[in-house]
């Protein structure tokens, strides 16, 4: 079958896509002429993509099932223009899939992400020898830093590059709202998944808390939000996870759940294993705290295949910022009733 352009789709990297990552990045570094300085680990990619503090970011371009380029990614600093920019460590396409306009396709990508994260510059470095991956990057409008070699792309020739990648990225919540449910959520067509992003905290902690969550189904969003008296950050976190599985139709669905907070991210991936075989004690024979709400997201998530992502938060991703903002108003909102 004839590779097609339009059959290629871009994609945050999983958890799941790390050996195949690191195969490629070796193959990058074999390209380079330097395999020998590549020292690339599976453990260690997971570690710095997934861990509990990432370092950096990964999307993969996929095509018939396969991953047929990557771009990793990480955010740097501004101080002239106070402001953040994004920063491409790699772009790699393997030669099966090369003639396609992968390249051009993430980086086209990578520039409207950076756009909506509010960065001021897109920035990478090319090898000197690379005659044709420089005259590449000089058609896109980046220009070479005297003595540094760095490319970057700012103002207009990133606003025309992000324009063009704008529609190959997710549809983004911006300032537009979130469609409103009564109390389920859409069914999910072959092949979707419910991308979901959850915050929740109390103020003071404890004291008045609000639980949010923005759920993505294709071109669809969702917002989800409450709060409660007397509550804490971790029992609002918990809550909100909890409020979307509750919401999800009948059956098995797919979730991608991120979550700001380690406590919840640890507790559901790693210990609540130990406390289910100890009878819901910890491993000092205390009762484990919060132990109904740990109990009931047992329960739903052993209907679902759920998978969990750690990412921090307040650092500019719009889905993670709107429940923070969420959060912010239903705590005004029982407060503002108090009074």
């Amino acid at each position: 079958m004839t590779k097609k352009a339009a059959d290629v789709m871009l994609r945050p990297a999983r958890e799941k896509d790390v050996p195949t990552l690191v195969k490629l990045i070796h193959e990058l570094a074999l390209y380079e002429r330097a395999p020998e300085d590549c020292h690339a680990t599976d453990a260690a990619m997971h570690e710095q993509l997934f861990g509990a503090q990432p370092r950096a970011e990964a999307w993969v371009a996929e095509l018939d099932g396969h991953i047929a380029g990557y771009a990793i990614f990480f955010h740097n600093f501004s101080t002239w223009e106070a402001a953040p920019g994004l920063y491409l460590e790699d772009v790699y396409v393997r030669p099966t899939y090369r003639r396609l306009g992968i390249g051009k396709m993430l980086l086209t990508a990578l520039a409207a992400l950076a756009r909506r994260r509010g960065c001021q510059r897109f920035e990478w470095t090319v090898l000197d020898w690379n005659k044709p991956a420089r005259d590449f990057y000089e058609q896109l409008g980046a220009r070479p830093m005297t003595d540094w070699v760095i490319y970057r792309t700012e103002g207009e020739p990133l606003d025309r590059l992000a324009a063009e990648g704008e529609k190959l990225l997710p549809t983004d919540s911006g300032n537009a709202q979130h469609e409103s449910i009564d109390k389920t959520l859409p069914a999910a067509g072959p092949g979707e998944r419910y991308v979901v992003h959850t915050d929740g905290g109390a103020r003071p902690n404890p004291g008045t808390g609000g639980w949010a969550a923005v759920v993505r189904l294709g071109k669809r969003s969702f917002a989800l939000s409450g709060g409660e008296r007397e509550t804490t950050n971790n029992r609002m976190e918990m809550t909100a996870a909890i409020r979307v599985l509750e919401a999800l139709p009948g059956g098995k669905q797919t979730i991608e759940m991120h979550t700001d907070s380690e406590y919840l991210k640890k507790g559901i991936t790693g210990w609540m294993k130990g406390w289910k075989r100890n009878g819901w004690l910890t491993a000092a024979k205390e009762p484990v705290k919060n132990v109904d709400l740990w109990q009931r997201l047992d329960e739903l998530c052993a209907q679902h295949a759920v998978t969990w992502h750690w990412l921090r938060g307040h650092a500019g991703h719009r889905d993670n910022e709107t429940c923070d903002e969420l959060c912010a108003r239903e705590i005004e909102r029982l407060n503002a009733a108090k009074r």
